[in-house]
């Protein structure tokens, strides 16, 4: 006779409650590993961010304004010095292709405006105003000499004329490169709309960020490498070193909510006066610009807004940059270099450009 020993109420018990002490320990365990997580990615983002800032050599020197670090970066000799205004978003390290260029023939200066590159961030506003006033005192702080020239691109060119209109007497010349223009918001078909959109959503997306990059996920998913421009390769680790770094997420945020109020300031110049003006723009048409050509009929407002630019002085020259977009410093740096050379000639006695012509070079 076979006997069957069935397990008792008490043996079940046992049995159950040990597997239910199992999955605790193992729930135990992954909650503490999720906790190690959570405190050492934020903890090891800024351990590395923070070697990388130390073990890059950053040019240039460091200027206190109106209670924030600017950094400013200023290579070779003469006058006048070139000062560069860079586009919404850009810092000096874009132009380090024609600064260096330039500074064969005089001395010139790029910097950071707060938020970028390693100028410290500060609060709104960032529009024309505050901009302009923040370049004018680090200027003084560095002893720049006047007059300069003052170059600006895309954004930059608003606060190139907020500059001029309170001013004027710094400066010896004027360089727009693909300069914004205050009419792009209603002539270019769905610029307001798009801007309304993106700015109605921006501060989302800057918690969004903020998370991901003081988490430490973003350098997890390997995306704090920024990959240098087009003949910048040299400077991957300075482009690198500025990647995730926890107190400079979307730096360029407050210029880009203050973007339509930096538009309506830089409408108040009605002219730089008799200051000698380089127009230089983008080829609208150009195979370079493919991947965000406008539309016909935007080329055609982008290209008049462009050619009003030149009424802004009587000593005017716009030249069109063959195939290039929007980044000309990139796209075409010796056309730039080549022209504002020609600017500086001038200003050092030699023959006038074709002042009031628009060419294709």
């Amino acid at each position: 006779m076979t006997m069957i020993v069935t397990p008792s109420d008490a043996d079940k018990s046992d049995f159950s409650y040990d597997i239910f002490r199992r999955i605790i320990q193992v729930i135990k365990r992954i909650l503490v590993a999720c906790l190690v997580l959570v405190l050492a990615l934020p903890l090891w983002n800024l351990a590395v961010a923070k070697w990388q800032q130390a073990h890059v050599v950053i040019p240039g020197s460091f200027y206190p304004v109106d209670g924030a670090l600017m950094h400013l970066y200023c290579l070779g000799k003469g006058s006048p010095t070139v000062v560069i205004e860079a586009g919404l978003g850009s810092n000096w390290l874009d132009w380090q292709v024609v600064q260096p260029e330039l500074a064969r023939l005089t001395r010139v200066c790029s910097y950071d405006r707060s938020g970028l590159g390693w100028s410290e961030p500060r609060a709104r506003p960032r529009d024309a105003e505050a901009i302009a006033h923040q370049l004018h005192t680090l200027l003084n702080e560095a002893a720049v000499q006047r007059p300069i020239v003052l170059t600006g691109h895309s954004a930059g060119g608003f606060y190139v004329r907020e500059y001029a209109r309170e001013f004027p007497e710094d400066l010896a010349g004027v360089v727009l490169v693909d300069s914004s223009s205050p009419q792009q918001f209603d002539e270019l078909s769905g610029f307001r709309a798009s801007y309304e959109a993106n700015r109605r959503i921006a501060n989302r997306r800057l918690w969004s960020d903020r998370l991901q990059v003081w988490s430490g996920w973003r350098r997890l998913m390997g995306d704090c490498h920024y990959p240098a421009a087009k003949g910048l390769e040299r400077l991957a680790d300075l482009y690198d070193a500025e990647s995730c770094r926890p107190g400079w997420v979307d730096g360029d945020i407050g210029e880009f909510l203050d973007f339509e109020a930096a538009a309506q300031e830089a409408a108040r110049l009605a002219s730089f006066r008799n200051l000698p003006l380089l127009v230089l723009s983008k080829d609208t048409h150009s195979f370079t610009n493919a991947g965000s050509q406008l539309r016909p009929a935007d080329q055609k407002a982008w290209d008049s807004e462009q050619e009003a630019l030149k009424s802004l002085s009587p000593l005017s020259w716009r030249v069109i940059a063959r195939g290039s977009g929007h980044k000309i410093f990139l796209h075409r740096p010796e056309l730039l270099v080549s022209e504002i050379s020609r600017l500086i000639d001038y200003l050092h006695g030699g023959p006038p450009p074709a002042f009031g012509s628009t060419t294709t070079k």
